[in-house]
């Protein structure tokens, strides 16, 4: 997960283990890439974690990203797309 620390208003990205463990507290999220193999393995096979990172990254609306970013910066609410 890429999170922005608004208190130091810094970009840092995050291991997050079983989805709902080890997040970090008054961090938003601003981008989040799930690479477990039942996020790819239906359409990529069990070898295809590179072409789904690829088909991701290709897919990302970069506005979205932005205005969680933007947000975030500011001290308003992360909208959740």
């Amino acid at each position: 997960i890429l999170y922005h620390d608004p208190s130091g208003d810094q970009l840092f990205n995050w291991w997050v283990s079983d989805h709902e463990n080890n997040q970090p507290a008054g961090m938003n999220p601003i981008l989040v890439l799930d690479v477990w193999e039942h996020a790819y393995m239906v359409d990529h096979g069990a070898g295809g974690r590179a072409d789904y990172v690829d088909a991701f990254l290709a897919n990302v609306n970069w506005e979205i990203v932005e205005d969680r970013f933007t947000r975030s910066s500011e001290g308003q609410a992360i909208l959740r797309f």
